[in-house]
This record gives structure tokens, sequence and C-alpha cells, in this order.
């Protein structure tokens, strides 16, 4: 009697949750991307920290933030190191993902990408774009078909200030990145935030950053839940860092 009592205390033991929390890795961009995120004396920031510590803060996860280079950053993802991913998508890397059963939050914040120039060349067209500066691990999905050509050379810097600091000296024709993140930095390098400006008749992308998980399917639909039954607090925050 006291042998089956005992297994039956184990049984009720198992089917409760577990109580030590588990550490869940969250791989995030080591790169300066404000307001979405940054990282200072190796402390993750912005955006997007602010809403997942919120998630977590609710469903008691213990999040721990490893900020990686963005091409390790994917490696690490879909090599296990890293539990989460932010920002992802599904078009980004599509060809190394294969394979892989990745999940994909609900959007989780939204963005633009396109051309920035000066404002006295606002209007002037594709034609004299020839050297198009962008990121490392940036994309111009919209410009691919003239880069592959040979028409556009993409010139890459780990750096926004260094690409920022290209265009306003005419050291390449435009940039292609996030006009918020330019505006930021430009505030931050105490220039006008009009130095550089959208071309919003330049082909650009509007679209949102995910969440993703290969290990946490589970982590991702609670995250989705997250979204729409806080919403209200999901865009303080985005009000909060000027999205």
């Amino acid at each position: 009697m006291k042998t089956r009592l005992a297994q039956l205390f184990c049984l009720c033991l198992l089917a409760l949750p577990c109580l030590a929390q588990e550490v869940i890795r969250v791989g995030v961009e080591l790169q300066p991307y404000q307001p979405y995120s940054d990282v200072e004396n190796g402390e993750y920031r912005g955006y997007a920290r602010d809403l997942l510590d919120a998630f977590a803060a609710e469903h008691g996860y213990r999040f721990v933030y490893v900020p990686l280079p963005v091409r390790r950053l994917l490696g690490d993802f879909l090599g296990g190191r890293v539990d989460l991913k932010f920002p992802d998508h599904p078009q980004w890397n599509a060809d190394q993902k294969a394979g892989h059963a990745i999940h994909y939050s609900r959007p989780a914040a939204p963005y633009v990408d396109g051309i920035l120039v000066k404002p006295q060349q606002l209007g002037q067209g594709v034609a004299r774009i020839r050297l198009l500066g962008t990121q490392n691990g940036f994309t111009p999905w919209p410009y691919l078909t003239e880069i592959h050509t040979g028409r556009i050379k993409l010139i890459q810097a780990n750096q926004i200030e260094s690409l920022l600091l290209m265009a306003i000296n005419d050291r390449v024709d435009a940039v292609y990145l996030n006009p918020r993140v330019v505006a930021h930095q430009l505030r931050l390098m105490d220039l006008a935030e009009q130095a550089l400006v959208l071309d919003p008749q330049l082909p650009h992308v509007e679209d949102h950053y995910y969440l993703s998980s290969i290990r946490y399917p589970q982590v991702i639909e609670a995250f989705n839940r997250f979204l729409e039954e806080r919403s209200e607090q999901v865009e303080a925050i985005r009000l909060r860092h000027g999205l």
C-alpha cells in the first residue's frame, strides 16, 4: 500500500509544472540598431528587449540574451546553440533554413527598409544609383536584379555611422536602410535628421520582424497569445520607442 501511494505521489509531481525555470537562450543581433535594439557593455536593450522581457515576465520564462554577429546568429540558431531568434523573417536566408522546422510568431515589430538619399536628390530615380551602401547582413530585396546584373554595386559595412557618412560625403549614391534607424543614428552623430531621407518614390519594403524558434514552438504560441491579449501593452512599448 505504501509503495502504491509513493508511486501515485511521484506521478502527481511529474504532472506538475517544473518549479525550476529552464533558461531559454534568445539569439539577438550584436550590431546597433536603435530604436529596435542595441548592445551596450554586453547588455541587450531597446524595443525588442522591452517587448521580450514583458512577455517573459508574464509567462515566467527565464530569457538569457545572446548577442551575436548577424551571420553567426543564423548559424547558431540553426545549430541549436540558441533557442529563439529575434529578429527573423520567413524570407530571410530561406536556402540555408531549408530542412529546418522553424516556427515563426505573428508580426512583432513593423519596419520599413528603403533608399535614403540627400534631400536634393529626392525624386531623381534609381538610374543615378550606381553605388548602394547597406549594413552587413542586409538584403536590398527590391534591387537584387540590378545588383546581380552589376548595374548597382553593393557596398556593405558593419557600422551604420560609416554608411551614413559615406552617403553624406558622396562616397556612395544612396543607402538602403531603415529610416527610423537612420534618423536615430543621425541624432547621435549630432547631424540633422533630414541629412538623409527616404525616397518614397523608389521601391521599398514595408514588413514586420518576427520571433522564431525550432526547439520551442510552445513559446512561439504563447508569444502570439501575448501579442493579442496584451495588445495595449505592446502598443505602449512601441510608442515609447518611437515605432
